[in-house]
């Protein structure tokens, strides 16, 4: 029964605290825009709570048209090749090539081991 007064109720909080507010600010009046803000700072929750409640009641029909929507999008991106890699040139084998790194990158963590060079003795 809540679930069907709750809008209307948020709604008409928010309307009159918002009203009370705006007219306490304008003709100097503390005690009327503070219970305007008071009216709606209730009002927010019950908004809160009731778009909560919307989003939780969704039905096997909807959940299915959203997955089916997914799908559709996720072909279509592998259709115009935003998903597919590229093939490499020789499968299985991979370039020799070293990646550079940009000039301006700084390390946060500096690389504090060095390679020891050895020498026969």
């Amino acid at each position: 029964m809540t679930h069907r007064l709750t809008p209307a109720l948020a709604v008409l909080l928010l309307m009159v605290g918002q009203s009370a507010g705006v007219l306490g600010l304008l003709g100097d009046n503390d005690p009327l825009w503070q219970a305007g803000l008071y009216i709606t700072l209730t009002a927010v929750p019950l908004l809160i709570v009731r778009t909560v409640h919307n989003s939780q009641q969704a039905t096997a029909d909807q959940i299915a048209d959203a997955d089916r929507a997914g799908y559709v999008r996720a072909l279509d991106h592998v259709a115009r090749g935003l998903l597919d890699a590229p093939t490499p040139p020789e499968p299985g084998h991979r370039e020799d090539r070293t990646e550079q790194d940009a000039g301006n990158v700084i390390t946060l963590r500096p690389n504090l081991v060095r390679p020891v060079e050895r020498k026969a003795q």
